[in-house]
């Protein structure tokens, strides 16, 4: 009886301790709402100037969201169209890309049989007015608030022509835009299929099936290529039916671990393997992410597939989108997710940050060491280890720097429009008279960029001075040396540019599809994974 009695009084004791810490908790976040009520109707009383009580209060809560992680975003109704596109890969819009340089906001590429493309705009030409309302040095986010919307919806566009430089007008309507999670699939020999993911959106496993069964239909299919490169990610119950075509019902693909229990969750497969017994390599790279990884981290932990290029992002975290008030949204992280080996390959701690307010990275003597099913090593924290790695594809400071100044793109753009067509993708090149054009272009434009090197001797020079270190005629001698190799850094990085050119010219004519053609021509990464497959004893021990 008293032990009872202990028992009973010890209950109402933790119960009574956690509806006070609720009670605690639930008042902290009143009083601060109170706060926050009270001091923007003063300042919107008081203020000196009118305030915009709507851009201040998204302000203040992408501020409060910095504080936590870069995927917990806020999303007021001006950007529903972003909201729907994450989750279905569908929205109203005009159909193209956009980048800003110089503070022009300059159309990238369109998409055929969309409002742009139809309205004669093309790579290049530059927006200067929407709905009226002058664009010049604005954000790319403002632009894509504008240009998104309502399927049907009307919209007003005034915009300089590249081909000859003139305004011109336009007036389209909005329209449901479909971006593929698929945009190319081929075969690479008489045996392996190429299929190549850029998301993870509502459709994406059904595309991958529909791409290797439209393929088999003319060819006996072995083995298959997913690209899985530069793919940021998407829906995790996406990476989940694509191990469904490749693994059998009943394997453990994904679990995730939240806060509370309704984040908690364990994802297996559900059916027969459409493809059991097809070899698999996965290609990832530094950009792979999320859903990439969940695909490529199962591939490797079941020894389902060989994962072949670069350690991937290391995103092992979970977002669930909520409705707010007036039709706004948050998407927030509500878990982690842990791979059929255990393990999580989450590599910033955005909790616990350093002094200068940066996430921390797990180092590598912290990371944990699981198995697979047969029994192989592999790590945790910090993303997927690929089984075979590969040397980065572009490596070079001056392509770095040729893409961050768009000058490919706008060597294009001034291509295109002294050629109306170009040879077939396989048999057109960019050969040394293009190339050359392709310098005398750069160089006109007067394209400056600088080396790492550069910098570091710039800081050195500033040391040398503060410190009164005598060394100014070894600096000197340095930047003359860094100078004459510079002036060869285009001969010295001919192979490297000359397939980037193309990819680049190619996609003016034949869209994305031809892009990812020409990018697989020349393609060493995707060249060792058919040199793998077609090599049964070295893929066989890999995953042994």
């Amino acid at each position: 009886m008293r032990l009872y009695r202990i028992f009973i009084s010890a209950f109402l004791v933790f119960n009574i301790v956690n509806i006070y810490a609720q009670e605690s908790h639930d008042f902290e976040i009143s009083k601060n709402l109170d706060i926050y009520t009270s001091l923007i109707q003063q300042l919107d009383l008081h203020y000196v100037d009118e305030v915009q009580p709507g851009t201040m209060t998204k302000t203040a809560i992408d501020a409060m969201l910095k504080h936590l992680d870069p995927y917990t975003n806020y999303y007021p109704e001006s950007m529903i169209e972003d909201v729907r596109f994450l989750q279905t890969g569908k929205y109203g819009g005009i159909g193209s890309t956009m980048h800003i340089k110089n503070g022009n906001i300059v159309v990238g590429m369109t998409y055929p049989g969309f409002p742009f493309n139809e309205a004669g705009l093309r790579a290049g030409d530059i927006i200067l007015k929407i709905d009226g309302e002058d664009v010049h040095g604005k954000k790319m986010r403002d632009i894509s608030e504008h240009l998104k919307g309502a399927s049907g919806t009307a919209l007003n566009v005034v915009y300089k022509s590249a081909k000859d430089g003139t305004e011109k007008t336009v007036n389209l309507k909005r329209e449901e835009i479909v971006v593929k999670d698929v945009p190319y699939f081929t075969m690479l020999d008489d045996s392996i299929a190429y299929v190549k993911l850029v998301g993870f959106k509502q459709n994406a496993a059904k595309e991958v099936k529909m791409a290797i069964d439209s393929l088999a239909k003319n060819n006996t299919i072995s083995s298959v290529v997913l690209d899985l490169r530069n793919n940021g990610g998407g829906l995790l119950i996406q990476a989940v039916n694509i191990l469904d075509l490749f693994v059998d019902g009943g394997e453990l693909i994904v679990s995730t671990k939240g806060k509370t229990k309704n984040e908690n969750f364990t994802y297996k497969t559900r059916h027969h393997a459409n493809y059991p017994n097809m070899k698999v390599v996965v290609l990832v790279n530094k950009n792979s992410a999320s859903a990439s990884e969940i695909v490529a981290g199962s591939f490797q932990d079941l020894d389902r597939g060989v994962i072949m290029g670069q350690k991937s992002f290391g995103k092992g975290l979970v977002q669930k989108v909520f409705p707010l008030s007036y039709r706004s949204q948050v998407k927030i992280t509500v878990a982690k997710y842990y791979i059929p080996s255990g393990r999580c390959i989450q590599s910033l701690d955005y909790i616990h940050k350093d002094a200068s307010g940066h996430a921390v990275k797990t180092p590598d003597s912290l990371m944990a060491t699981f198995k697979t099913k047969g029994g192989r090593l592999v790590r945790d924290a910090g993303g997927i280890i690929p089984d075979v790695k590969l040397e980065s594809k572009y490596s070079s400071d001056i392509v770095y720097s040729l893409f961050q100044n768009y000058e490919i793109f706008d060597f294009a753009t001034k291509y295109v429009y002294s050629h109306d067509s170009i040879k077939d993708i396989k048999s057109f090149e960019v050969n040394d008279e293009l190339y050359s054009e392709f310098v005398s272009f750069v160089n006109a434009d007067s394209f400056n960029f600088t080396l790492p090197i550069e910098i570091e001797l710039k800081k050195l020079r500033s040391f040398s001075k503060e410190n009164s270190y005598d060394i100014s005629n070894e600096l000197d001698a340095l930047v003359n040396k860094i100078e004459i190799s510079k002036k060869n850094i285009y001969s010295d990085n001919k192979e490297i540019i000359k397939p980037l050119i193309k990819e680049e010219l190619v996609s003016r004519y034949y869209f994305d599809s031809g892009r990812v053609e020409a990018m697989l021509q020349n393609d060493k990464e995707v060249r060792e994974a058919i040199k793998l497959l077609n090599d049964d004893k070295r893929y066989s021990q890999i995953l042994d």
